[in-house]
């Protein structure tokens, strides 16, 4: 046998396996391995967040970008002044102070004045004093970005540097939502309804889509106040939300979600959609009528009623929540007792339930005792025959007294008709 062979080893058959096969296949393993989570340490060290966007994808805002010293330039996420984009590799690119000297290596910048050509920083159109570049000009990057006045023509918005200016139609113009004026010689911001507005403010995106559910975060500007934006989606001014007639109840919520208190109230007030292209938001105005007229209900102006009030329609009766509009008169709901006592329709609760009043309680023998509706002290709650509780009399559980009176009653009733038809 030869001395670099080994003995038949058998795995899953008879075929022998010789030392330096073996030896190449562990060290295949262990590369392959290696390899493995080198990647895996790499792909996790650079995870972005769904949220967040690398150098060179689209953005909005500085805080759109992932990574350290990143900035949002012209709709694209970058690096900024004195920083250079440099690659680790094929698809990871990381902001790095931008070489500072001539000769340095480089990948697309160099510390202004040098210009990075052919990897390497060079005081490219100007002179060397000393080792320090020097230029009549002073160039950011290979191209200078023309500018433009109120007036003058211009190619893209960016090309306007006065405030307030858009490029509209090859000419630097005042943008949407502000004016210009003549004797001061500049663009202002207005509000649609003529009023100057509070302040400047911005339009906030997730993943480049504007949130519609929750309007009352979608912009910077205080409460009562709306984001009219001028040029681009995102910049504006902070205008004053108008409702058709009266101010606006700040305190009440057209959320559909909010607690019940802090609803706004449909006897005497609407939600109001305000809504643009991309912008939707509810506020909460009141309805064109007053006392002693104050419900607002197909063009006419109805008063508020209560139990047994009089009634046209079944808003007029508190709301229509509790109680409707009964030939004429409001009347408590099915589900729903009288109680005098706060003139109210409070609905029917079983036994162990909250309660306001004994009067919800469903059982004739229960009481509303410490805010529950529980059974009279002398009587017993039992389930009967696996029905709902009810509260029994525990000399009589199954109820015969009850029974008997309610038939003695009756017949009481029958003789009682009998005698007033014969006389």
């Amino acid at each position: 046998m030869d001395k670099f062979t080994t003995p038949k080893i058998n795995f899953t058959g008879n075929w022998p396996i010789r030392r330096p096969l073996m030896s190449k296949i562990v060290q295949l393993a262990v590369i392959i391995i290696v390899q493995l989570v080198q990647h895996h340490s790499v792909h996790c060290a650079f995870d972005v967040p769904c949220t967040q966007k690398l150098i060179g994808n689209k953005c909005h805002f500085d805080e759109d970008c992932y990574g350290t010293n990143t900035v949002c330039r012209d709709g694209r996420c970058t690096c900024p002044t004195n920083f250079e984009e440099f690659d680790l590799d094929d698809t990871k690119t990381v902001c790095r102070l931008a070489p500072s000297k001539i000769g340095d290596s480089c990948q697309r910048d160099c510390k202004a004045p040098l210009l990075c050509r052919d990897s390497k920083c060079e005081c490219w159109g100007g002179s060397v004093l000393n080792g320090i570049c020097t230029v009549r000009q002073q160039l950011y990057g290979v191209e200078c970005t023309r500018v433009a006045s109120w007036g003058q023509g211009c190619e893209q918005d960016i090309h306007c540097v006065d405030p307030f200016n858009a490029c509209i139609a090859g000419k630097c113009q005042c943008a949407p939502g502000t004016h210009r004026d003549p004797s001061k010689g500049r663009c202002f911001a207005v509000c649609p309804d003529g009023v100057a507005p509070l302040q400047t403010c911005r339009r906030l995106f997730i993943n480049d889509v504007d949130m519609l559910d929750n309007a009352a975060t979608t912009d910077s500007c205080p409460i009562g106040y709306r984001c009219v934006t001028y040029g681009s989606p995102y910049i504006g001014h902070c205008c004053k939300v108008r409702c058709p007639y009266g101010e606006p109840d700040l305190s009440q919520s057209c959320d559909a979600g909010a607690q019940e208190e802090q609803k706004c109230r449909p006897l005497t007030h609407f939600c109001m959609t305000l809504s643009e292209p991309g912008w939707k938001t509810s506020i909460c105005c009141p309805k064109p009528c007053r006392d002693p007229l104050p419900v607002y209900h197909n063009g006419q102006c109805l008063s508020i009623a209560h139990r047994n009030d009089p009634c046209q329609t079944d808003i007029q009766c508190e709301g229509g929540v509790t109680m409707a509009c009964v030939l004429g008169q409001c009347e408590c709901k099915l589900g729903f007792q009288p109680v005098p006592v706060i003139d109210r329709c409070l609905k029917k609760v079983e036994l162990g339930e909250r309660c306001m009043s004994s009067k919800q309680c469903g059982d004739a023998a229960a009481e509303c005792r410490f805010g529950i509706c529980q059974c009279l002290c002398t009587f017993k709650q039992t389930n009967i025959l696996g029905g709902p509780p009810r509260c029994t009399n525990p000399d009589d559980p199954l109820g015969f007294s009850n029974i008997l009176t309610r038939v003695e009653q009756i017949f009481q009733n029958r003789q009682r008709s009998a005698g007033f038809s014969e006389g």
